[in-house]
């Protein structure tokens, strides 16, 4: 862990901006490698000549040389005093009293008490998405709320106007101007964007607050001192403002340093009495910031002229490079080398999960800092306030050879992107030496998600939680990075982990057929199966309950599991009672499943009441509703389960219990025909069903049991439903007996993918739905876009039929809930989706063979059974299947056997 920010060490480490850099010179820099960078960003502008410049060391050895005292406070601090004689020189109009501060911040701070002791008033207005430094008072002026939660921010009597608008500045000002203090504003916006404001806007806004009594106070803390091409921004301004902010360049890259240019009519002596701070005069400071004004003004500005005329000519090549691409390049912005690049909603190009998350999350320009510096050996940082805009900010002493170097190194990543080619992008975050195990950490015990404030939830809002299911999932959602190495995967696997929970997709308005409308939003976990077990259980859950609260936060409604953050979270149990209703999804899964396989047993024959159907992971949520809903039809059933876990058998007895209870619960007017198993319970006395003793039990076998052991349960099965947690291979299809319909619910995949021509064995998907409108799921859409998964479709149904309390939750799934949620899909148009097993359709060529095979199984075992009462000498018959039985398909009774839907 570093001892200097770790969670901003974290950030650097994740995205490679960690490397240690040893040497400066210029706008050189040097790792400890000996590589060598362009610096295009100059510590956002507080590096004007580079690293290490030579004219401001000089006046630091010069003041060492002659002793100057540093710190002499209270007393006279002749350089400090020399400094603000030089400022009132070159600053407009009559700007000359100076406050010298020790940051842009402080800076800003000063400039807020100020303003209101002059005026008696408390209220400052800013702009929004302004930025003014991270100190409370700048914070409070600072008008995005990104860098305020948390911090109890803005503080009283501060509020904000849009940028660039002089019609709503002027109504606010007309409203209220006897209460407001001042009105502070950037000329341009830099950590908002870069954004530059309508031609004369900032003077017609010192203008517009001179006539109502306001004060003005002309944040230049980046634009000052020739980084837009003149020595300020408001140099040419026929009216100067009341204050003036100056900091960053001020201090020539070598100390820190601000300072706050007030005009006489602005000042109070009041202030001046009582505002003080113990570095703010050094000596030190104010020496170099008068050789930085030296630098700056020599040769009649020739430097800053330099960066006007070399900023038209970077800003052309950079538009240039926009016409290029499109695609990829939304806007130019800026002056001078106060530049900024923004990049098209990257997430809306559909074919990249990495870039999605980037796009959603505001990674993006994090990615392409990355790859520029890595790869490209340039030095640039992405604005946090604007995660799509990339900060251009050359020091002032750059030539045009260095500018050619960057735009060369940004044509490279717009081709990179231009042709989807994301590998190319990321691939040194997984090549690099050292690197480590990106994602490691402490593991830390999984919390609830931070409470959603009632009342903030929208209706019809849902946020669904998705994960790696398999490596194939990575490829699927990032074609480019099928050229990863085994080495590389191994690396990104943990890489992507350490990005953390975030959304990656929104999903677009789906319609039900009752007329209500959902949307929502993909959150991924970026973890296979195997990571969320043992030790990674803790940072799993962790994950999940962020992605809860980000949810919660877009205001979704509802908040449903995918997969194995269902069975992580102990279907859903760990991450409820944040004010978001949670649901596994785990039931709608499981009717979808249950239906699919009695259609498909209605096409092909099978007649389930007689039927032996085997139910494997009968004691997790999904295998044992499954059993429960089977069991109203079924002839007889088996339950299987681990076998490496001891306590099976006694989970299996009690969901045999569960099973027996609630069929003897059954009204007897029910329209589904109940199977053999079903008949056993009604033939008996109710309450002895319900209240089963394991010994009474044993009456039962004949129709129900239970086992740990796989193979010969499977061996003479029909009908085989399989809905474990394991993430292996557990059922090979080809070892199965010809005519056994096997339905995997599991994710991954428990039934292992073969060819299954001349098997006789049929095998798909279960869980898959169709809802009532195409689900666009981006560059997670491995499923036909009619398609989704049931734990999806329970998300979106739930969220469109407005219940408002958590559903699924647990292993201890109601067939209360089932039938609910039955009846809501068939309001609402939520259907089984058409049979496919990884990815292809079931043909009908494959069930009408497989319907075949079934015949002649049955037949066979029509035969054996005669034969076998016909040796015994037995000649009742009462349990033998007709052969019209078996192969029916459209019977009444049939038809009506489905209702439970």
């Amino acid at each position: 862990m570093s001892f200097l920010n770790p969670a901003r060490s974290k950030l650097l480490e994740i995205f490679a901006l960690n490397g240690a850099m040893v040497r400066g010179s210029g706008a050189r820099l040097f790792d400890e490698n000996g590589e060598e960078y362009l610096d295009f960003l100059s510590q956002y502008g507080a590096l004007p000549f580079g690293h290490n410049p030579e004219r401001g060391w000089a006046a630091l050895r010069a003041a060492h040389e002659a002793q100057i005292p540093s710190l002499i406070q209270p007393l006279h601090s002749a350089e400090a005093e020399r400094l603000a004689k030089r400022l009132a020189e070159v600053t407009p109009g009559d700007l000359s009293i100076t406050t010298l501060a020790n940051s842009g911040a402080e800076t800003v701070e000063a400039a807020i008490k100020l303003a209101r002791i002059r005026t008696g008033r408390a209220l400052i207005l800013s702009t929004r998405n302004g930025f003014h430094g991270k100190t409370l008072g700048a914070l409070s002026a600072t008008g995005k709320s990104l860098y305020q939660q948390g911090f109890n921010a803005p503080a009283p009597d501060f509020d904000y106007v849009p940028y660039g608008d002089l019609d709503a500045l002027e109504a606010r000002l007309v409203a209220s101007a006897d209460g407001i203090a001042a009105f502070i504003f950037e000329p341009i916006q830099g950590e908002g964007g870069v954004v530059c404001p309508p031609e004369d806007y900032a003077e017609a806004a010192i203008a517009l607050c001179r006539k109502h009594g306001v004060l003005t106070i002309l944040d230049e803390i980046q634009t000052g001192l020739g980084r837009t091409g003149q020595l300020f921004a408001c140099s040419h301004f026929k009216e100067a403002p009341d204050m003036l902010l100056l900091s960053k360049a001020l201090g020539g890259g070598l100390m820190p340093i601000g300072a706050c240019i007030v005009r006489p009519s602005a000042w109070d002596d009041r202030f001046g009495r009582l505002h003080s701070s113990t570095f703010a005069n050094n000596a030190l400071a104010a020496t170099v910031a008068c050789a930085t004004l030296d630098q700056l003004l020599e040769d009649d500005q020739a430097l800053i002229r330099r960066v006007a005329e070399n900023g038209t000519y970077i800003r052309a090549r950079l538009e240039a490079l926009q016409r290029a691409y499109p695609d990829v390049i939304r806007e130019v912005r800026g002056r001078g080398y106060m530049l900024g690049l923004e990049f098209q909603p990257l997430e809306e190009r559909r074919n990249s999960a990495i870039m999605a998350h980037a796009g959603f999350n505001g990674g993006v320009t994090a990615l392409i800092a990355s790859y520029l510096v890595n790869v490209q050996k340039v030095l640039t940082a992405p604005l946090f306030n604007d995660s799509r805009v990339l900060r251009l900010q050359p020091p002032l002493i750059l030539g045009r050879d260095g500018l050619d170097k960057a735009v060369a190194a940004l044509e490279a990543v717009c081709r990179i992107i231009h042709e989807n080619d994301y590998y190319a992008l990321v691939r040194h975050l997984v090549a690099r030496k050292g690197g480590g195990d990106l994602a490691e950490a402490v593991p830390q015990a999984a919390t609830q998600p931070a409470s959603v404030p009632k009342g903030s939830l929208v209706p019809g809002r849902f946020g669904f939680v998705i994960h790696y299911t398999e490596d194939e999932d990575i490829f699927r959602s990032d074609a480019s990075l099928r050229q990863f190495s085994e080495e590389e995967l191994t690396s990104w696997k943990a890489w992507v982990k350490g990005l953390g929970a975030g959304i990656v997709h929104e999903i677009p308005d789906v319609t039900s057929r009752a007329g209500k409308v959902a949307s929502g939003w993909l959150l991924s976990v970026p973890m296979l199966p195997g990571d969320m077990r043992g030790k990674g259980k803790a940072e799993a859950r962790q994950m999940i309950a962020d992605a809860v609260a980000i949810a919660g936060e877009q205001g979704a409604c509802r908040v449903g599991l995918g997969a194995f953050t269902s069975i992580v979270t102990r279907g859903g149990e760990t991450v409820t009672g944040s004010g978001v209703p949670i649901t596994s999804g785990n039931t709608l899964t499981t009717v979808s499943a249950v239906k699919a396989v009695t259609q498909i047993c209605r096409r092909t024959g099978i007649a389930l009441e007689d039927a032996h159907v085997v139910v494997v992971g009968a004691s997790g949520a999904i295998g044992r509703l499954g059993a429960m809903l089977l069991a109203r039809r079924a002839g007889r059933m088996t339950l299987v389960g681990n076998a490496r876990n001891p306590f099976a058998p006694r989970l299996l007895s009690k969901v045999a219990d569960d099973i027996l209870s609630s069929l003897a619960r059954n009204p007897r007017t029910d329209a589904w025909t109940p199977g053999r198993l079903a008949r056993s319970v009604r033939q008996m006395d109710t309450e002895k069903a319900i209240h089963v003793a394991p010994k009474a039990k044993a009456g039962y076998e004949h129709v129900l049991s239970w086992t740990t052991d796989l193979e010969p349960a499977l061996a003479d099965a029909d009908v085989v439903l399989v809905a474990t947690s394991s993430d292996t291979v557990l059922v090979d299809p080809r070892r199965l007996k010809p005519g056994t319909l096997v339905c995997d619910v599991a994710r991954p995949p428990n039934v292992q993918k073969a060819d299954l021509r001349g098997t006789g064995v049929l095998v798909f998907d279960g869980g898959l739905v169709r809802p009532p409108g195409d689900v666009d799921l981006g560059p997670f859409q491995t499923l036909p876009a009619n398609i989704a998964w049931g734990c999806l479709s329970e998300t979106m149904l739930l969220a469109l039929s407005g219940q408002e309390r958590d559903f699924s939750i647990g292993s201890t799934l109601t067939l209360a809930d089932a039938d609910l949620l039955s009846a809501l899909a068939e309001e609402h148009g939520f259907e089984p989706a058409p049979a496919q097993w990884y990815g292809d359709m079931v043909t009908e060529a494959a069930i009408n063979a497989f319907a075949a095979q079934f015949r002649r199984k049955a037949v066979d075992r029509v035969a054996g059974q005669i034969g076998g009462q016909v040796g015994g000498r037995s000649g009742g018959r009462a349990n033998v299947p007709s052969l019209s039985s078996l192969t029916s398909d459209d019977t009444g009774v049939r038809q009506r056997s489905d209702r439970f839907w």
